[in-house]
């Protein structure tokens, strides 16, 4: 039997939710170079299980060490274990796993970054600097164009990574409902204005206002 017999032949003995999750292990086990050079990358244990069950985690962990696909190296029970591909042959010879990179590979990079940002950002909520860090409208917009409720269940995102997202959007609605107000404000009092204006007033008045929804518009 081939290596990629094997893997499919592992593969297929999991159920649906099972080869979700083997195949965002493998995912997060690929380390993506310059002109699409893929290579093996080892990661700790709760890198691999962020955004799942870490019981299901470990039991699909198991299933695909005892198949010689993963390696797991230092002790698990500590948490220190670090997991690797068993053989790197597997980037080249397995067409399901090259398949899973063309689909989910840039996806993939998007959420190692969400994730990298979400850690810097916990490191600076602990030492009281909540607000440091966080995405800004531009960027909440992006991430919504890529981060679809598809691809956040395809790839799986950690509790940071989520609370990390909320803490930016409740940040930008903030940011934004000031800013409203004080235009609602200031439109309000040359309404008034307007209502007592004398016509020389009046032209006054409705070029101001002209000015000030050009210029908060």
């Amino acid at each position: 039997m081939t290596l990629s017999e094997r893997a499919d032949k592992s593969l297929a003995a999991l159920d649906e939710a099972g080869q979700a999750i083997a195949r965002r292990v493998f995912l997060r086990l690929v380390s993506f170079g310059e002109n699409s050079a893929v290579t093996g990358r080892q990661q700790p244990v709760a890198a691999l299980g962020a955004g799942d069950d870490p019981g299901q985690v470990t039991g699909i962990l198991r299933h695909l060490t005892e198949a010689r696909l993963l390696r797991i190296e230092g002790d698990e029970a500590s948490g220190a274990a670090r997991v690797d591909l068993a053989d790197e042959d597997l980037l080249a010879s397995w067409p399901t796993l090259q398949g899973w990179i063309r689909a989910h590979g840039t996806a993939e990079q998007q959420r190692r970054q969400l994730e990298a940002d979400a850690a810097e950002w916990q490191h600076d909520a602990n030492q009281g600097r909540s607000e440091v860090g966080l995405l800004d409208r531009g960027q909440l917009t992006e991430l919504a164009a890529w981060l679809t409720p598809s691809t956040k269940r395809d790839l799986g995102v950690s509790d940071v990574a989520e609370s990390f997202i909320a803490a930016s959007r409740a940040a930008a609605r903030r940011r934004w409902w000031p800013r409203q107000t004080s235009i609602g404000t200031v439109l309000a009092i040359l309404l008034i204005l307007l209502l007592m204006a004398t016509p020389v007033i009046l032209i006054f008045v409705v070029m101001l206002t002209a000015s000030v929804i050009h210029r908060f518009g």
